[in-house]
């Protein structure tokens, strides 16, 4: 504030300093219109010049005052621009305080309204990349602690009862149906270890800034009939029905045959474990010509998802399950891997469930923008 009432008692000394200074210049051009005085007063001979020279006295007023004022609006833009200056300096700091406002453009005029516009853009985006930061951090830290606990508790049942089978070896209490027992467990917690490794190196993958897809043609609609049939016993084992249908028979498209296969069994598998009391798994694809793009639903008759899971479905480590005791052994990165796949792709994925139907739908384009 004191600042502020410095600067301004500043433009008034300028300005009163200034003033004077041209009404002595004017009072030197109108006395030289007239070399030698009538009188011996300065007021009376100026009233006399006056008289006699109205319209040069007249001109050179108005100039003179033109060149003042526009001194003046020059010492205002400067005593604003100095206060622009001490109100940026202030701002540096809030950087990160999502309360804070920025910059009131109505406080620097309309002169310095497109700066104070442009100061308020980039200090709203360094607002934004330190949330951003922050939010990277935190999803970091979340990440590990997921990661661990996912990891540490399989691991705990694998050494719990591989310690029952060694510690045994002296006492041959467990028979050789416990053992095979306590080794299969062993043996599916290890599985699912080795399946959250799988998941989180390819998730790593696909989320690298300069990852890659190694594009080739492909023909989507075998694609999906081949992993149909892959599916198909698990499938009858939970007496599911799983078939595709393709519209035309062959859709010739630019992808990664690899990634885009990975992208359909995630979901499959998301439908074979969580589509509880499902009788079908359908695939449908089929080309929309004006979009000049191939839309592939994988659906299901399954339990609806709840409304209030369906935004945060392709959340990574995110389940539908309350509980992080993983009774189906997902690892919750699936769908966030078949969301960046898409996205690489150049593509876009959604879901639509209610009490009769769930579809996954991903839209890909027929050919690359290359």
């Amino acid at each position: 504030m004191k600042l502020k009432i410095l600067s301004w008692l500043e433009l008034t000394v300028k300005a009163v300093v200034s003033a004077l200074l041209f009404v002595c210049t004017g009072l030197g051009i109108v006395l030289l219109l007239q070399p030698h005085w009538q009188s011996h007063n300065l007021w009376t001979e100026i009233n006399i010049i006056a008289r006699r020279f109205p319209i040069i006295v007249s001109i050179t007023s108005i100039v003179l005052l033109i060149l003042w004022l526009f001194l003046v609006r020059r010492f205002y833009q400067q005593t604003k621009l100095n206060d622009l200056t001490v109100a940026v300096h202030n701002l540096v700091p809030q950087v990160g305080d999502t309360k804070s406002p920025g910059l009131a453009t109505e406080h620097f005029g309309h002169l310095f309204q497109p700066l104070v516009n442009n100061i308020n853009n980039v200090y709203e985006a360094a607002q934004q990349a330190i949330l951003e930061e922050h939010a990277i951090e935190r999803s970091k830290d979340e990440m590990v602690t997921n990661v661990s606990h996912d990891l540490r508790t399989p691991l705990t049942s694998i050494l719990g009862y591989l310690g029952l089978i060694i510690n045994d070896k002296d006492q041959q209490k467990l028979s050789h149906e416990d053992i095979m027992k306590y080794a299969k467990t062993a043996y599916d917690k290890s599985g699912q270890m080795k399946s959250l490794v799988e998941d989180l190196f390819d998730y790593t993958q696909v989320r690298q800034v300069d990852f890659k897809l190694h594009w080739a043609p492909l023909d989507l609609a075998a694609m999906l009939q081949q992993l149909a049939v892959n599916y198909e016993l698990e499938a009858k084992e939970k007496n599911v029905v799983i078939s595709v249908v393709s519209k035309p028979m062959v859709i010739e498209m630019m992808g990664d045959p690899d990634r885009l296969a990975r992208v359909f069994m995630n979901l499959i598998n998301n439908a074979l474990k969580y589509g509880e009391g499902a009788t079908f798994i359908r695939l449908t694809a089929k080309i929309l010509a004006k979009e000049n793009e191939v839309e592939v639903r994988v659906t299901n008759n399954g339990t609806k998802i709840p409304n209030e899971s369906l935004e945060r479905l392709f959340d990574r480590f995110y389940r539908v399950e309350s509980s992080r005791n993983v009774k189906t052994g997902g690892t919750g990165l699936g769908l966030a891997i078949v969301d960046s796949v898409v996205d690489a792709h150049g593509g876009r994925v959604r879901v639509e469930s209610d009490d009769e139907m769930t579809s996954f739908i991903i839209n890909l384009p027929l050919m690359s923008e290359d």
